[in-house]
Order: C-alpha cells, then sequence, then structure tokens
C-alpha cells in the first residue's frame, strides 16, 4: 500500500501524515470469503478497508444474518482501538479486500503526537457509535412494537435478527442487553 493510493480515501491529509499511518499499521489482504475477525474474540485492533467490501456478520442459532457491508474508507471493530473488548459481531471479506490494520498502542502514540489523521480516525469512532446505538434502539423501538400485546393472547414471536443486530451493536460499546453479563438497563422500574 503506498500514501499516494489512500490519498483519495482520506481527503485533507498531507503525504507526511498518510507516511505515518502507513508505517504504524500492517497492511493485510483478505481474499473473498475469509475472516478479519470473529464474533467473541479479543479485540485489540481494527480495520480500515482500503478496497474491496467486508460484510459484518451475526450467527443466530447457527444461521448467519448479514448486519453491514462496508466499503473503501470505512473502518470496523473500531472499539478494539479504545478498550479491551471482545468482538461483537465477525467480520468476513465479501471480495478481495486490502485493509489497513491499526493496533491499539501505535493509535494511542498517534493521538498522543496530537495527528490530525488520528483526530479524524476518534471522529469516525464517535460518528460510527453513534450510528450503531441509533440503528441499534430503532431496531428496539420495532421489536418492542411487535411485542405488546393484549393479556391473554397467545406469545409473541420477536425478529430474532434484530434482537442480534441490537445485541451487537450495544455490546460494541459495552452496553449489553444480557443481565447475566450485568448490563446497566433493567425492564424493572427505576427508582428516582
Amino acid at each position: 500500500m503506498k500514501a499516494a493510493e489512500l490519498a483519495a480515501l482520506l481527503p485533507g491529509s498531507s503525504s507526511g501524515e498518510l507516511e505515518q499511518l502507513l508505517a504504524a499499521t500492517r497492511t493485510r489482504r483478505f481474499a473473498a470469503g475469509t475472516w478479519l475477525c470473529r464474533d467473541g474474540a479479543p479485540a485489540s485492533s481494527c480495520f480500515f478497508i482500503a478496497s474491496g467490501a467486508v460484510e459484518v456478520i451475526k450467527f443466530i442459532d447457527g444461521e448467519e444474518h448479514v448486519l453491514a457491508t462496508l466499503r473503501p474508507g470505512s473502518l470496523v471493530g473500531q472499539t478494539g482501538l479504545v478498550e479491551n473488548s471482545l468482538r461483537s459481531a465477525s467480520v468476513r471479506a465479501k471480495s478481495d479486500t486490502t485493509t489497513l490494520e491499526i493496533r491499539r498502542k501505535p493509535f494511542q502514540r498517534f493521538v498522543q503526537q496530537g495527528s490530525p489523521l488520528a483526530m479524524h480516525f476518534q471522529e469516525q469512532i464517535a460518528i460510527a457509535g453513534i450510528r450503531q446505538l441509533r440503528t441499534a434502539a430503532d431496531q428496539l423501538g420495532l421489536v418492542l412494537a411487535h411485542a405488546v400485546r393484549p393479556s391473554g393472547k397467545r406469545p409473541v414471536t420477536v425478529d430474532r435478527v434484530a434482537l442480534a443486530f441490537i445485541q451487537a451493536g450495544t455490546g460494541e460499546w459495552d452496553l449489553p442487553l444480557d443481565r447475566s453479563a450485568g448490563a446497566p438497563f433493567s425492564a424493572k422500574k427505576r427508582q428516582s
């Protein structure tokens, strides 16, 4: 990977910043169908998609569900840069894909140096988090709207794909919905 190839994906970045990014990352190539990372694995890096496309996947009862498709210029697995957490979904190359793997420690050095490119990535991490949580909230609203039933009626079936999306989106930002995992939210009425 060369700085000139990255310039179109990171407009406004100087050639020096792009060279710094390349020096602090590892170029990784994935053939179509290859896993970049797996749900539940420790996260200590993220991937900047330089070419190709990846799918974010969640398995529900052994069945695969594609939650998103990401293209060049996107980050995936970004919470691995800011905290020790487990991956909340799997990521697979949809086509032959080239990424820059950004590991946590070099990224932290980048931030400490005040790199404008590091600030750009931090902004992208925040925007991605907001989008994930907003989409998870929308999905939760749909699930709840369909789960409300008059008493005496038969049990409601819940959209497990929507629930998996909610779990992946909130889990990525350390807001687990699973009560056994110490979830911050409870169905019980909170006292003021």
